[in-house]
């Protein structure tokens, strides 16, 4: 039924009334309210949670929110309040790599560390820590987080004692010391899983996919990776899913899947532009960059490193800085632009001496590999060659490094597993000493359940021991052997070849080596790419052992360098040997994603002489032989009497 004109207008008068006494009340109900804040523990511990949870969706958002908050109250505050909310301040501007804020909130919390409990005493240590390492000053940093430690062990509180264990793994990862890095997240990963909460295993997942990541495990990086970013997308956390796929995209570069690292990329950008830091763009453009120069789009690389040029002036972690240099050095190398691509460098390696890079030796391989292909550009092949020469050292470093870290990983993993049959015995034994004070009175029980207790001790340690010496087999195996081709790596065959010289009577000189080298082995990687170049030296490796004698042993020495070591044999039974191996290499074909590589070897043999003091010196005229067949045009056979 339709009111009235009259009927509409008193309503209409009556509805205004109303609104106007709401809205006056609600504004009387605020200023006693602001009137009677009180700036305590309380009042803090709820801007804290506010912080939080905003921290949780954006860091940024929380930067914005304490930033006002402290500029709202500065007048009504304690020192001591100002200082908690700075410290939480400082936490989120080093999440979003702002360490310049980090920094000088860190010179206003310094004045003021008496006042601070124990809890802000720790939580400050952490970003001062952080700090430390964007400074490059990974001394200083563990030394304060050893503090944090002998503070929070005294204390009962689990969710800071894991935030402090996960900080000391992250800055092992930082500083390449995984097998403590993957500890310290176990210790941490073991209170988060008491605590049942889902958000901070999702942040160790991914924290722990890191460490994998540098032990050369990506199944296992990516699986971690993978978890973590299910779960910050599904709960839609859009800052730490760009962080996620930021890690995963690293991974799958390394694998050389640059179409999943671009796709990567692709998610960030979307994610962008639901956090409030714009400046994280460049992460997902310095991705891209890094993708489409390593399938030789350069255009595509180009753009967005133009993109990425916006936001670096942001940058602050040095490592960053030097990764974006060798992206900017490369496009410009491929791209014609020699001059700019030496001042690049320039820029890089004047970046780089702010670092701590006696163990980054990849660090130390790209350097110089854009400095060869830039003096190869050039024309400068003296120059391109003297640096491919330092390439190749630093190359065998780092396979010596794989090697290393493949051991560590399955060290972890057995000091883990031994972990866990130490619980096991932990817990038997508490449950027998249990049992047997309930018990006491009936001996009969009593003994029984010992003679049981001590047959299961005595399994366990059987089937301990046993694990023990598989693992330690397996151990062996993997210290002996080069970890791509299945032959003995360089420590196994020079061993064997000392032995063999040490075993020889000072009138038998039949003793023969040969040294070979497989030829312009980097231009396979660089037009096939690795995989390509890692089928070759495993094809390489089968023609060698088939072409060789039972007797004789074969090892890899270096990157595409072998060593065949022949006993009771002449050099002209070995050279015999090394040009059959020769000729097999060049007759192979092999096929690598539909492409055919043909490769070539030089080779270099040596026997053993009165005047030779010791194997060192036969290994040397071997190689002198690999040399002089190499100045001599490649694919040829060398002999030094």
């Amino acid at each position: 039924m339709l009111l009235s004109k009259g009927s509409c207008t008193a309503l209409n008068v009556l509805h205004r009334f109303l609104i106007v006494f709401v809205v006056q009340g609600f504004l009387f109900i605020n200023t006693v309210t602001a009137n009677d804040t009180t700036f305590d523990e309380r009042w803090l511990n709820a801007q804290l949670a506010i912080a939080e949870q905003k921290s949780i969706q954006d860091p940024g958002d929380a930067i914005v929110y304490l930033t006002d908050l402290l500029s709202k109250h500065e007048k009504e505050l304690s020192v001591l309040l100002r200082t908690q909310l700075q410290i939480y301040l400082a936490e989120n501007h080093i999440l979003v790599a702002e360490l310049s804020k980090a920094t000088a909130l860190d010179k206003q919390i310094s004045n003021n560390l008496p006042l601070l409990s124990d809890e802000s005493l720790i939580s400050h240590l952490l970003v001062k820590s952080n700090i430390y390492n964007f400074e490059g000053k990974p001394d200083k940093a563990i030394n304060v987080l050893e503090e944090a430690k002998s503070k929070v062990d005294k204390l009962s509180n689990n969710k800071l004692k894991s935030k402090v264990y996960s900080k000391m793994a992250s800055h092992y990862v930082d500083n390449e010391k995984d097998i403590l890095a993957i500890r310290y997240y176990s210790k941490s990963y073991e209170l988060i899983l008491k605590s049942g909460d889902f958000l901070q295993l999702a942040y160790i997942q991914s924290s722990m996919a890191q460490s994998y990541e540098h032990l050369f495990d990506y199944e296992r990086a990516m699986e971690l990776q993978k978890k973590s970013l299910n779960y910050f997308l599904s709960h839609n956390l859009s800052f730490d899913a760009m962080v996620s796929y930021y890690h995963l995209a690293n991974v799958y570069l390394k694998l050389s899947r640059n179409e999943e690292a671009i796709h990567c990329s692709e998610e960030m950008l979307k994610l962008n532009s639901k956090v409030i830091n714009a400046n994280l763009a460049y992460y997902a453009y310095i991705i891209a960059a890094e993708a489409y120069i390593n399938i030789q789009k350069v255009d595509q690389a180009n753009y967005y490193l133009n993109l990425s040029n916006d936001h670096f002036g942001g940058l602050e972690n040095v490592n960053n800085i030097v990764r974006h240099f060798y992206i900017q050095a490369e496009i410009e190398i491929k791209s014609g632009k020699l001059t700019q691509a030496e001042e690049t460098l320039e820029r890089a390696q004047k970046s780089v001496v702010g670092l701590s890079v006696d163990n980054k030796v990849t660090l130390k391989l790209k350097l110089t590999d854009l400095k060869s292909q830039l003096a190869s550009e050039k024309s400068n092949y003296k120059q391109a060659y003297n640096y491919q020469k330092t390439y190749n050292q630093l190359n065998t470093e780092y396979f010596d490094k794989v090697r290393e870290l493949t051991r560590s990983r399955h060290k972890i993993q057995f000091d883990l597993k031994q972990m866990e049959l130490e619980k096991q015995l932990l817990r038997k034994d508490k449950e027998l000493n249990e049992f047997t004070l309930q018990e006491i009175k009936r001996q009969q029980a009593v003994q029984q359940t010992a003679m049981l207790s001590v047959l299961l001790l005595f399994l366990f340690v059987l089937i301990f021991t046993w694990r023990q010496y598989r693992l330690r087999r397996k151990f062996s195996l993997l210290a002996n052997t080069d970890f791509l081709t299945g032959v003995a790596n360089r420590r196994k065959v020079m061993d064997f070849a000392e032995l063999q010289w040490l075993q020889l009577k000072s009138d038998n000189q039949k003793l023969s080596l040969i040294s070979f080298d497989l030829d312009h082995f980097k231009k396979v990687n660089d037009n096939y790419g690795h995989p390509a170049g890692d089928l070759v030296l495993k094809v390489v490796t089968q023609i060698s052992q088939r072409a060789i004698r039972e007797s004789d042993f074969l090892g890899r020495i270096g990157g595409e360098e072998f060593l065949v070591v022949l006993n009771n044999t002449t050099s002209v039974e070995a050279t015999e040997i090394a040009f059959r191996i020769k000729s097999d290499i060049e007759k192979e074909h092999i096929i690598s994603d539909g492409q055919i590589i043909k490769i070539t070897a030089s080779f270099g043999v040596a026997q053993k002489s009165s005047e030779l003091t010791s194997f060192k010196d036969l290994l040397k005229k071997a190689d002198k032989a690999l040399y002089t067949a190499k100045e001599h045009g490649r694919n040829r056979v060398e002999i030094n009497e």
